[in-house]
């Protein structure tokens, strides 16, 4: 018998009324893909993924005679299980079919999730923003971790020969499930090799912006320099005016004055023309 839920404690309440023992409120905060297989029955639960904090969870609770399903929005309807009757009909087909379904949901999910990313990777490139790619990777990152799990779930599903989970009776459905989620994490990959080649162009673009900033900082720096040195050159001479030249008989004389100063003046512009030279005034 198949049965879905969408409140936890109605799921948790028919779980006790089928002899379930465990904690089943520990899966609530579990952010990871759970499988447990006990005698008489297995739980699965696996999230959802949107690029938020809370994404939703999936939990399956599996027997012989009954299929349990929460989750607060993957409910199916006859169509979903039209194809399924004859499998349905077989021992542990519900709960095969139930799993199938379920997991088919969840990449789709995922899928919807990694084309928005995609999309936001095409304006990135054309922004190169450095704040959105980090958020981009981010959320790409945590889609890849989570589609990784998921497809190391599908194979421990076929692998281990759960009863409850027979993929022989949906063979051909599940390896389409399994194809998609392993392709949707090669494109995951790809794109965050992407995402680390479009961050080393910002990166480097943002390199040369600094390194113009500083040439153009050392500039100031040597044009201020260069005034200083100017600037002091008539302070040197102003200063000799104040000399007393009384005691300085090589000065003494009556063109020592117009000598200084000519002479000053010759420095002045020697200076003033070498730094010009140089580009630092």
């Amino acid at each position: 018998m198949i049965e879905t839920f969408v409140n936890f404690d109605d799921f948790k309440k028919r779980a006790i009324e089928l002899g379930v023992a465990v904690n089943l409120d520990e899966l609530l905060s579990l952010n990871i893909v759970f499988l447990e297989s006990y005698e008489d029955y297995v739980i699965i639960s696996v999230r959802d993924y949107n690029g938020t904090n809370e994404p939703k969870n999936n939990i399956l609770l599996l027997s012989e005679k009954n299929a349990l399903l929460y989750s607060e929005n993957k409910q199916f309807n006859d169509n979903d299980y039209k194809m399924f009757r004859i499998s349905m009909q077989k021992q542990y087909g519900e709960s095969s079919v139930l799993s199938l379904l379920t997991l088919r949901a969840i990449v789709k999910n995922y899928q919807q999730t990694f084309n928005q990313i995609d999309e936001n990777i095409d304006v990135i490139e054309k922004g190169l923003k450095a704040e959105i790619v980090e958020d981009a990777t981010v959320k790409l990152r945590k889609l890849t971790n989570r589609i990784e799990d998921f497809v190391i779930l599908l194979t421990s599903l076929e692998e281990r020969k759960i009863k409850q989970v027979n993929t022989g009776l949906v063979a051909y459905d599940y390896d389409l499930v399994y194809t998609k989620a392993q392709q949707l994490l090669d494109r995951c990959r790809n794109h965050l090799s992407q995402l680390r080649d479009i961050q080393w162009e910002i990166d480097s673009k943002q390199t040369k912006e600094t390194n113009k900033r500083i040439e153009e900082l050392n500039l100031v720096v040597k044009r201020l320099t260069g005034i200083t040195i100017v600037l002091m050159i008539p302070n040197i001479i102003a200063g000799h005016f104040g000399m007393n030249f009384i005691y300085m008989p090589e000065l003494a004389i009556e063109w020592a004055y117009p000598a200084v100063i000519v002479g000053q003046i010759i420095v002045t512009l020697t200076a003033a023309l070498w730094m010009k030279k140089k580009g630092w005034l």
